[in-house]
């Protein structure tokens, strides 16, 4: 089962709705250009932000859609 990585858009009163982490730094509102893992394990691992460095993933969730 593949999952990828989402999150909420910002800033939230633009509508913009979900973003879907594309690898890099980036994060687009094109559902087909996410990067899609086969472990659900891989992709929590890339979320992880123990030290509080990785706050482009703040509020992302792995989900498999």
């Amino acid at each position: 089962m593949p999952y990828h990585i989402k999150k909420l858009g910002l800033p939230l009163n633009a509508g913009i709705g979900d973003v879907y982490y594309t690898g890099g730094l980036v994060w687009d509102q094109d559902y087909s250009k996410r990067k899609v893992y086969s472990a659900k394990s891989t992709a929590d691992a890339r979320i992880v932000n123990t030290d509080g460095t990785n706050g482009g993933f703040s509020g992302a969730s792995v989900v498999s859609e």
